[in-house]
């Protein structure tokens, strides 16, 4: 069992998540950085074509369209589906950098789909969240 945002549950991410649905023009790279984490600061990018996850990519390097940070207990509500990402915006509990709207807009068709949170709740399944 793999815990939340260790080297193991990102490089399981990709896997998890590589069967999402086409959705043409649904295109971007997001890097999520996560504080506050039982690993210290995770940060890993998603590069996202036609709504597909085509890779997970570990660590800060590379561009990314968008930068989302969020703090450890939030991020686990967010990857759980508990957290919802207009509120997550609002409140200040997710923070961006560079373009925030291809996060709360143009990428949002793939993290509200029912694959991504089928995927993700599969995921969990075999994930320890840390307290």
């Amino acid at each position: 069992m793999a815990s939340f945002l260790s080297e193991p549950w990102v490089q399981e991410l990709g896997p998890t998540l590589n069967d999402l649905p086409e959705q043409q023009e649904v295109t971007g790279s997001i890097r999520f950085a996560v504080t506050s984490t039982p690993h210290g600061k995770v940060q890993f990018r998603l590069m996202i074509v036609d709504g597909q996850v085509k890779e997970v990519i570990p660590g800060r390097e590379g561009e990314a369209d968008v930068i989302a940070t969020f703090k450890y207990p939030d991020a686990v509500a967010w990857f759980q589906g508990q957290l919802d990402t207009d509120y997550a915006y609002m409140m200040g509990l997710v923070k961006f950098e560079g373009d925030y709207s291809a996060f709360v807009y143009r990428l949002r068709p793939v993290w509200a789909s029912e694959a991504w949170v089928q995927a993700l709740a599969g995921l969990a399944q075999n994930t320890q969240f840390e307290d």
